[in-house]
């Protein structure tokens, strides 16, 4: 397979992207002006969970969304599958997969996806079921072309190993753990480990979701970094759990790169700036506070950081630089989003909060983003029920357009 073409692309600084959490089962995705005012809407209610098996939160909805630069909307249900949708919200093509978390989209097509993959290893030698996180790259028609273990790779870097066997080990020492025989009764198929969200959901209810050692919430392709610590093609992955985050080979089955343990906890949202530092939003788990860090990763120190009294954001969020050089903060349990300056002043904030549902989540939306430049000519017309629907249950509201200090 030829290297993808993985120049990103230019985004917008005036239109957001984000799906409210609580909108099951009929879920939907808005585009928002920097006025706060709803430009676009998305809504399908293909794939979701049956209500009546009350379904938790995290496999309600859509799990994250993306907007290529022709607007059309890539829409993960969680754990089952992932729908591509027009602007008007006709579907294009659905992929049955354990997706989740994270996708990026390459200049040719390709999608990269997080997907999730029960099986059993050996750790320090007794063996555990591990919920096993693959980078799976489907075509621009969304048919499968190729999968890549995470933890293989990282298996092939001792240190990370030992790692990854450490936390398998905390999970024993707090009794967390089950025989995998006895499970395996319940999760294989005939031609190997079930998979999806029933399995999934299975092991994740499990004291202290034993299996969920890896939580992969990102992942980004990457141009050949300035100073050789990776080339094109290679990928850039968070990994919550293990408070880390790497630059990947993923056809040489090779780490590159990788930081972050002692360093970060609980992390989102990674990416790479065109000089070859990391953005990333330290989500702050073990400290109580939320920080936004830009690493250099040939000396591995913190360059810049952005960590205001009052930030903290427990669970998903994340961070991205606009093309006119702020930084796009998701403060996801807040329901917040802040473009910040490099001086640490905030630039515009805006607010969002969703209609009360039986089952809220945690956190107003998964991640916000900024609209690719070129799908803006696309948006504003379309699905007109999606925009009704998005109108009557969410509510924006514009909190600052000045800078202000933080």
């Amino acid at each position: 397979m030829p290297l993808p073409s993985t120049s990103r692309p230019t985004t917008s600084s005036e239109m957001f992207l984000f799906s409210p959490s609580s909108s099951y089962p009929r879920p939907f995705a808005c585009v928002v002006g920097a006025d706060a005012r709803l430009v676009h809407a998305w809504s399908s209610p293909i794939g979701q969970a049956d209500p009546e098996t009350n379904p938790p939160t995290w496999l309600r909805g859509w799990n994250h969304v993306e907007l290529g630069p022709d607007g059309h909307l890539y829409a993960m249900v969680p754990l089952h599958c992932l729908l591509k949708l027009a602007p008007d919200s006709t579907l294009v093509w659905q992929a049955h997969l354990p997706v989740h978390h994270d996708l990026d989209i390459t200049r040719s097509g390709e999608i990269y996806v997080l997907t999730e993959e029960p099986r059993s290893i050996t750790s320090r030698g007794q063996r555990h079921v591990l919920l096993d996180n693959t980078v799976t790259v489907l075509g621009p028609d969304g048919q499968l072309r190729a999968a890549y273990s995470l933890y293989d790779i990282l298996s092939t870097e001792p240190h990370l190993l030992e790692l990854v066997d450490g936390v398998v080990e905390e999970h024993r020492a707090a009794g967390h753990t089950a025989d995998p025989g006895t499970l395996a009764l319940r999760l294989t198929r005939g031609d190997g480990w079930a998979r999806g969200r029933d399995v999934s959901r299975f092991l994740r209810t499990r004291p202290g979701s034993p299996s969920d050692v890896l939580h992969a919430n990102t992942v980004e392709v990457l141009d050949a970094h300035p100073h050789g610590l990776w080339a094109a093609g290679d990928v850039l992955v968070s990994f919550r759990n293990l408070d880390l985050i790497a630059a990947l080979d993923l056809r040489s089955q090779k780490v590159r790169w990788w930081w972050g343990p002692g360093e970060l906890s609980g992390q989102h949202q990674p990416s790479v700036l065109p000089g070859g530092s990391v953005l990333v939003f330290d989500n702050g788990r073990a400290p109580r506070r939320s920080r936004i860090l830009e690493i250099d990763p040939v000396t591995n120190q913190a360059v810049w950081e952005h960590g205001p009294d009052g930030l903290f954001c427990e669970m998903a969020g994340g961070c991205e630089q606009l093309s006119d050089g702020t930084v796009l903060v998701s403060d996801a349990q807040a329901g917040r989003g802040m473009k910040v300056t490099r001086d640490g002043r905030i630039d515009w904030s805006l607010e969002v909060s969703t209609a009360a549902t039986a089952q809220r989540s945690r956190a107003e939306f998964y991640r916000m983003a900024a609209v690719p430049t070129a799908a803006v000519p696309v948006l504003g017309n379309g699905d007109r029920p999606a925009r009704a629907l998005a109108s009557s249950r969410v509510t924006c509201r514009l909190i600052a357009t000045t800078r202000s200090a933080t």
